[in-house]
């Protein structure tokens, strides 16, 4: 065999390995214990100057900037939010707030379960600012990335309630 072929052999190779080990990465996210999210979460807050209230039966951390004064919002509502979302390092991950200044639509039962519970805490034209653990986010579903297993904040509008 000639050079080109050996080096045709080590690219396939080497493609194929890191392929096995990216799915060695996926296949191997064990969960993240609530209460191990916690210490980083507090940590947040203060550094944010956030004023949390606390659900200690799942540890996610809220605060409800305005109540709003709309219908709240139902596990079937069709809700228009406008959001944002950080990695606790502060690094913004997503925005709706310049690809979709006025909102978009999501079926409250089909969104995190942090999301399901914190908007319910709030009506039509409320804001509310929520510290979830990894467990009431993405978890270790392998479609988020680098939000697999990680605690999460969120600064949301919730624009319109739909039933």
């Amino acid at each position: 065999m000639n050079k080109k072929a050996y080096a045709g052999i080590a690219v396939i190779l080497g493609l194929l390995l890191i392929g096995c080990l990216k799915e060695e990465e996926v296949t191997s996210c064990e969960p993240r214990d609530v209460i191990s999210d916690t210490a980083q979460m507090k940590k947040y807050a203060r550094d944010s100057a956030i004023t949390i209230d606390t659900n200690t039966s799942n540890w996610m951390m809220w605060e409800i900037i305005d109540p709003g004064a709309g219908p709240k919002p139902e596990a079937s509502s069709l809700v228009t939010v406008k959001y944002m979302g950080r990695l606790l390092t502060g690094k913004g991950f997503d925005s709706t707030y310049a690809a979709h200044p006025d909102g978009t639509e999501l079926r409250l039962s089909q969104i995190i379960p942090g999301w399901q519970e914190g908007l319910a805490k709030i009506r039509e034209g409320g804001r509310i600012k929520l510290l979830l653990p990894s467990a009431l986010a993405y978890g270790c579903d392998p479609r988020y990335g680098a939000l697999t297993n990680q605690p999460l904040f969120f600064d949301i509008e919730l624009i319109k309630v739909a039933q």
